[in-house]
């Protein structure tokens, strides 16, 4: 018997069909639909990727530029299918860029606060003079140094960079300033006060008279007690030293020594703790020009001493220092020995920070004590160096008394101090009677006088002056970004240090 589908029962599955291809057909475009708003959202998605990482290279461009001194904004630029232009502000307090990268309708913005050092590292030799006394600088000498001794005397002063002077600038005699050596300065001698050339003096640059009193960095704000890779007194603390090396297995085991026993008469001279920049093994032999201990400093540190630091061994004329690195003291510098760099890599920063009181005075501390006398052997530095207060060159740190320098010196860095570069280096004999005592050139009167007692001194002592040469060149590294060492004190200057941070900005 054969079954029989009846139309009814024909159009019903008809209807079947037609209504789950309907639902079929229905849930294909819903799955288009999404696929094509998924593409759509990875596709805006990726261009927002790509558009943040456009305005992190116009970021990274900037930053290049600015290490070259190139101040300016960066105009539209293709980066691949993004584009990216920076914004810089430089009048702004602290100054800042904004990066926008933009990849079709996709934007990003970020936003970059710029550091930069303070001006004094732009200057062969700045004397800010804080305390705002009446105060020369002074340049002289002939010729090259001739042996007497043990040592040199007489030579021509040289001054390769810029100079800073608040208050009286003068070169007489054949002393000279010139352009830096990578020709970033010209030679330039700027002078709040009068700026004479005389005798057969040069300078290379611009001499400028009167230029405005410069402000100085706000040494406080740059917080070193928290702003270091190593607190070196809370190392030494940890460690349970208080006098001598740390462990061999610390790192800074080869860097430093505290407070050791075979310089009591150094450390008991000072009012706080004391670390020697040396190795635990040092290397004699030389001259008192050499500088034959190696010491490997590290890379990209800045070590924060509460205390006084020391560059100063009976055993070494020197030490040949390997590393990138800033060292920042609450107390006084003392430069007995030579620095030399082992390689053109090394670069070392030398801050005479000081202590400070609620309203931000210095009360202690900040100075450098260049080539002391009773210890040293020093001849030449090498190093960018910062005095909070003042240089006191060849003046004892205990008692505070000159001596007469047994040479000149040579520095490859800078003398920067925000008070006084104080470097007496013209000395007589008092009566004949061999007393040394440093003399001074009073221009007002064109008579030499005693600098202490500003009495002129007679035909015979003037018979008898003799002067020690000064040699500064500048260290144009301090503005490259693979050499400049982390950590030096910031302020309104020229020479890029960096990023201090930066954000994206919301809303985009």
């Amino acid at each position: 018997m054969k079954n029989r589908i009846s139309k009814s029962e024909k159009g019903l599955a008809l209807v079947s069909v037609l209504g789950f291809a309907c639902i079929f057909l229905i849930l294909g475009f819903a799955i288009l639909n999404l696929a094509k708003t998924e593409i759509v959202m990875t596709k805006k998605e990726l261009n927002s990727t790509q558009a943040f990482y456009a305005a992190e290279a116009g970021i990274a461009q900037l930053s290049t530029k600015l290490y070259n001194e190139q101040f300016e904004d960066i105009a539209d630029t293709a980066l691949g299918e993004a584009n990216f232009q920076v914004d810089l502000n430089m009048d702004a307090d602290p100054p800042y860029a904004v990066s926008t990268g933009s990849v079709g309708l996709e934007v990003k913005k970020i936003k970059a606060e710029l550091s930069f050092l303070s001006p004094s590292y732009e200057k062969a030799i700045y004397g800010g003079n804080a305390a705002g006394e009446e105060w020369s600088f002074e340049l002289r000498g002939q010729g090259d140094p001739q042996p007497l001794g043990a040592g040199e005397v007489g030579g021509k002063d040289i001054v390769k960079g810029n100079m800073y002077v608040n208050g009286d600038a003068t070169l007489y005699e054949e002393s000279s300033v010139n352009p830096s050596p990578l020709g970033n300065f010209n030679g330039d001698v700027d002078s709040t006060g009068n700026a004479n050339i005389l005798d057969s003096a040069s300078v290379s640059g611009a001499v400028t008279e009167d230029t405005a009193v410069k402000s100085h960095p706000s040494l406080e704000n740059m917080n070193y007690a928290v702003n270091n890779t190593h607190n070196v007194s809370q190392i030494f603390a940890d460690a349970g030293v208080g006098s001598g090396y740390l462990p061999s297995g610390n790192e800074l085991y080869n860097v430093m020594v505290k407070n050791p026993s075979n310089r009591s008469g150094e450390c008991s001279a000072t009012s706080c703790d004391d670390y020697f920049l040396e190795p635990a093994s040092v290397i004699g032999g030389g001259t008192q020009k050499d500088a034959p201990t190696p010491l490997n400093v590290g890379e990209n540190r800045v070590y924060y001493v509460d205390g006084d630091l020391w560059v100063h061994n009976t055993s070494t004329y020197g030490f040949l220092v390997d590393g990138k690195v800033t060292i920042v003291v609450t107390g006084d510098i003392h430069l007995s020995d030579n620095i030399k760099y082992a390689d053109s890599e090394s670069l070392l920063g030398l801050v005479a920070l000081g202590q400070y009181d609620g309203s931000g005075q210095l009360i202690s501390g900040g100075n450098v004590y260049f080539g002391d006398p009773r210890y040293g052997t020093m001849y030449t530095v090498s190093g960018l160096m910062f005095a909070a207060d003042s240089f006191l060159y060849n003046t004892d740190s205990v008692t505070g008394g000159k001596v007469e320098p047994t040479t000149g010196f040579s520095v490859y860095g800078n003398l920067n101090a925000l008070n006084q570069v104080s470097i007496e280096r013209d000395w007589y004999d008092l009566d004949g009677t061999g007393d040394a005592r440093p003399a001074h050139f009073d221009s007002s009167t064109g008579q030499w006088v005693d600098l202490e007692t500003g009495v002129a001194l007679t035909g015979s002592e003037s018979s008898s002056l003799r002067h020690y040469q000064m040699a500064i060149t500048y260290d144009d590294r301090v503005g490259t970004q693979e050499t400049q060492p982390p950590g030096l004190p910031r302020g309104k200057g020229t020479i890029f240090s960096g990023l201090r941070y930066w954000e994206e900005l919301p809303g985009n």
